[in-house]
C-alpha cells in the first residue's frame, strides 16, 4: 500500500511519484527476499502481496529488475504457480510481473521463455473463463516477450525500418545497436500455440473509442481504475493488438495477421493512446507504406505490401491515373505483383466490407 500510494491506475506501465520515491528510499531493499516468497508460499494472499510488491519495485527500475532476475527458480515459480492460478488476481499479477520484468532485461526475457511462459500466457488468452484483467496482462506480457531488445543508449529498445533490400522490416542501424536479447524464438513459439492468434485477433478487433463515445467507456491508458474496471472487456483490446504488433516482426507470421491488420485500420482512430499506438505499430511492421487503409464509403480497402521499381509505395500512387498505375516500373521489386493488384488507388488492394464494425470510414 505504501509503495503504490494513491495511484489508482489499473494498468501501471510506469512508476508513480510515490512508488519512485519508495524505490529510491530503500523500500525495495528486501526485493530478493519477497521474491522468494513467490517460490515458498502457496497461500493466495501471500502470493498477491508478494507479486504486487515485486512488480512495483521493478517498474521503471532496471537495477531492481536485475536483482529480481538473480533469484533462483523465480521464473519457474511465476510461470508454473502464478500465471495458471485459478485465482484471477494471482494469475493477473503473474502476467503483470512477466510484462514488467521482461522489458529490456535479458535474463528475465530468456529465463521466462525457457520456463514455458509463452505456453502458460497463451492458455490464459484463449481461456474463455479468464476475466479481462487476466487476459490484458497475459497479452501484454506476450507483447514484451515477443520484442527484441538492443544496446540502445536511451531505452534498450530496438528500432525497425523498411529498406529496398528486403521484403521484411529490418533493424534500423542508425537508431539501434546490436540485439542483446532476441525475441524471435518467442515469436515462433507464439505461432505454434493452438488458437492464440485467433484469440488475440478477436480480442483486438474492438471498435475504437471515438470522441463522441459515452463517458462510461473505459479508456485503458487513461481512466481505467484498478479493481473497479478489472472486468471491462475494453481493457484487453490494446494488449491483444500489442502482442500482435510484435509478432508481426516474424516474417512467417504475416499471413496470420491479415485480419488483425483490418482491425488496426479502425482502432488507430481510438482516443485511447494505448489502442492508437499499438494499432499504428502493427500497421508499420506489416506495411512499408505510410497508411495502407483507404475508405470507399462503408468499404475498407487495404494496400498490399508494395515497393515498385522507382521505390514508390502504394501511398505514392494516390491520385494516379490508369497509365501511371500500369507503368513499366509499377511492379513490386520483390514479388513482381503489379500496382493494379496491390494498391487500392490503382483498383487493387484487399476490399473489406464494413460488416463487423458499427463505425464507417466517413464517421472515422
Amino acid at each position: 500500500i505504501q509503495l503504490k500510494g494513491d495511484d489508482p491506475r489499473l494498468f501501471r506501465w510506469s512508476a508513480g511519484e510515490v512508488t519512485a520515491a519508495h524505490q529510491a528510499g530503500g523500500s525495495c531493499n528486501p526485493l530478493a527476499d519477497v521474491a522468494q516468497l513467490l517460490i515458498d508460499k502457496t497461500d493466495d494472499d501471500w502470493l498477491i502481496a508478494a507479486a504486487d510488491y515485486c512488480t512495483l519495485c521493478i517498474t521503471d527500475n532496471p537495477g531492481h529488475r536485475a536483482t529480481f532476475s538473480l533469484v533462483p527458480d523465480i521464473h519457474k515459480a511465476v510461470v508454473e504457480k502464478l500465471v495458471p492460478s485459478e485465482n484471477p488476481a494471482v494469475s493477473a499479477l503473474g502476467g503483470h510481473l512477466i510484462y514488467i520484468a521482461t522489458y529490456t532485461n535479458e535474463k528475465n526475457h530468456q529465463y521466462f521463455y525457457q520456463q514455458g511462459a509463452v505456453s502458460a500466457l497463451s492458455k490464459v488468452v484463449v481461456d474463455e473463463t479468464a476475466i479481462p484483467i487476466q487476459k490484458m496482462y497475459a497479452a501484454s506480457a506476450l507483447q514484451n516477450m515477443a520484442a527484441s531488445y538492443c544496446e540502445t543508449h536511451q531505452d534498450g529498445c530496438c528500432y525497425w525500418e523498411w529498406t529496398d533490400e528486403s521484403p521484411d522490416v529490418q533493424l534500423d542501424p542508425q537508431h539501434s545497436t546490436e540485439i542483446f536479447s532476441d525475441g524471435s524464438k518467442v515469436r515462433k513459439a507464439m505461432l505454434r500455440q493452438e488458437g492464440l492468434i485467433e484469440a488475440l485477433t478477436e480480442l483486438a478487433c474492438h471498435p475504437p473509442i471515438l470522441p463522441h463515445a459515452d463517458d462510461s467507456i473505459v479508456m485503458p491508458g487513461d481512466s481505467a481504475i484498478a479493481e473497479e474496471d478489472d472486468h471491462e472487456p475494453q481493457i484487453v483490446t490494446w494488449a491483444a493488438m500489442a502482442a500482435l504488433k510484435n509478432l508481426a516482426l516474424e516474417p512467417s507470421a504475416k499471413p496470420e495477421l491479415d485480419k488483425a491488420l483490418e482491425c488496426a485500420c479502425y482502432l488507430k482512430f481510438s482516443m485511447d493512446w494505448l489502442e492508437e499506438s499499438k494499432s499504428y505499430g502493427l500497421i508499420q511492421f506489416l506495411r512499408r507504406t505510410g497508411d495502407p487503409c483507404w475508405w470507399r464509403g462503408a468499404t475498407l480497402c487495404i494496400d498490399d505490401d508494395f515497393l515498385d521499381g522507382g521505390l514508390y509505395t502504394c501511398s505514392d500512387y494516390e491520385g494516379s491515373n490508369p497509365e501511371e498505375c500500369q507503368g513499366e516500373d509499377s511492379k513490386d521489386i520483390f514479388t513482381g505483383e503489379p500496382a493494379t493488384k496491390a494498391c487500392c488507388e490503382c483498383g487493387g488492394g484487399i476490399e473489406v466490407p464494413n460488416r463487423e464494425h458499427s463505425t464507417t470510414g466517413d464517421e472515422l
